[in-house]
């Protein structure tokens, strides 16, 4: 029996000659969960798909991968079309990919949940981020295309609303392979628009393919640069784009765009004749509050007032000088009748019961001089200390440490040097 000994070469021959002859694996499809991913410098994709039981390795040549929309990522199940063949340089069969498809969502749904994980994580959807639109601007640019329906319904609402306000379109392609470039070059014009205070991004509905361009991530890196709020309003309201979302303002529609963009001026001049009508009642209430503390505190000045005061001051001093002139009236009389009486004495008298009359009157005088005296206190014990310089009295408040002092006695005076001053009340 002969014994057929084969190359590798031959081998792998016959494996690829093998699988050849099975049409299925010529145009497979084939589910299962993406993992081992690597992306080298070639730019190809290399992955392997595996479920519970088995795994098969694939590839995606850079020329397909430039095909699919979405990223893909380890962890993710996905759907792959291609063929089955054998790689001579390993000796393993594996998938050659020429489409792949998330399983059980779309390709364009799964690209764009990807974007805005990626834009996410850049910071481009913060809130802190979105700038507020202004009041009433007075020029308005709107960036769509200027034969489309989007364009007439912001003219028709913001004249409508505003029509004052300036309206100027910046034309772009809002669908296709060009609408990307064409936005960004029509949001980078909006902005040199003189006298420009709001910019409007709108297109009337579609596909999720029609809209496309508003998730793309260069324009919403642009619209979060760009110098001038931004409102968004693409599609219709169940339609969310990754440009509604990194707008300052998000639209459901192009109308409500516009709408967000001006104000009515209807609403702005019945709600100024309110806030107007507030305002007068306000000033009314605090003028009338004002003037009620006003007349209060009228009032309590007047009570306290010092004309008042003064008033009775007036009648005291009046009261007392008429008691005062009263008093020196009746004591003047008093000395007049004691004078009339010591002089009818004198003159009634003999010279010499008239010197007796006099030396009792000297005596009676010496003695009410002596009594008024301050020598007389000085005899009770009392004395006065006087500055030894100047001789004026010495109180606490003017005396200082080493002052020189005189003290006056009953029989004489002490010179005496200030060592500490003491105040009344203070503790030795």
């Amino acid at each position: 029996m002969t014994v057929t000994i084969f190359t590798v070469t031959q081998v792998t021959a016959l494996v690829r000659s093998s699988l050849s002859a099975v049409p299925e694996l010529e145009d497979v499809l084939v589910e299962g969960e993406v993992s081992n991913l690597s992306r080298p410098a070639s730019g190809h994709l290399y992955f392997t798909l595996k479920d519970a039981g088995a795994a098969l390795k694939c590839v995606c040549f850079r020329g397909t991968l430039a095909g699919i929309p979405f990223r893909t990522e380890n962890g993710i199940t996905v759907v792959v079309h291609g063929r089955v063949d054998v790689y001579d340089q390993v000796g393993a069969y594996q998938l050659y990919a020429d489409r792949i498809e998330p399983s059980g969502v779309g390709a364009l749904a799964l690209a764009i949940e990807q974007r805005k994980r990626q834009l996410a994580a850049e910071g481009l959807f913060d809130e802190s981020l979105k700038r507020p639109l202004p009041l009433l601007p007075h020029r308005v640019v709107v960036v769509t295309s200027p034969t489309g329906a989007a364009f007439r319904d912001v003219c028709n609402v913001i004249r409508r609303r505003a029509p004052g306000t300036d309206i100027v379109i910046s034309p772009a392609v809002v669908q296709g392979a060009e609408s990307v470039s064409t936005l960004l070059a029509a949001l980078e014009r909006a902005q040199q628009v003189p006298g420009a205070g709001v910019i409007l991004v709108v297109r009337g509905g579609g596909s999720i393919e029609d809209l496309m361009s508003f998730n793309d991530a260069d324009l919403a890196r642009a619209i979060r640069r760009s110098i001038l709020p931004v409102v968004v309003g693409v599609g219709h309201e169940t339609d969310t784009t990754i440009a509604d979302l990194v707008a300052d303002r998000r639209a459901s529609t192009p109308s409500a765009a516009a709408e967000l963009a001006v104000p009515s001026m209807a609403h702005l001049h019945a709600d100024l004749e309110q806030r107007s009508f507030r305002l007068r009642q306000a000033a009314r209430h605090a003028v009338t509050t004002k003037r009620r503390l006003s007349e209060n505190l009228s009032r309590r000045l007047l009570s306290a007032s010092p004309q008042r005061r003064l008033a009775g001051m007036r009648q005291d001093v009046d009261l007392r000088a008429h008691r005062l002139l009263s008093a020196v009236t009746a004591r003047v009389g008093k000395m007049r009748r004691d004078l009339d009486r010591d002089t009818y004495r004198l003159q009634s008298a003999t010279p010499r019961h008239r010197v007796q009359l006099l030396r009792a009157e000297v005596a009676a005088r010496q003695q009410r001089l002596a009594a008024l005296s301050p020598f007389a206190v000085l005899k009770r014990g009392y004395s006065i200390t006087v500055d030894s310089k100047t001789g004026k009295v010495v109180t606490c408040s003017s005396a200082s440490p080493g002052q020189r002092l005189t003290t006056r006695i009953a029989d004489g005076e002490i010179d005496s040097a200030v060592a500490a001053v003491r105040r009344q009340g203070e503790n030795a």
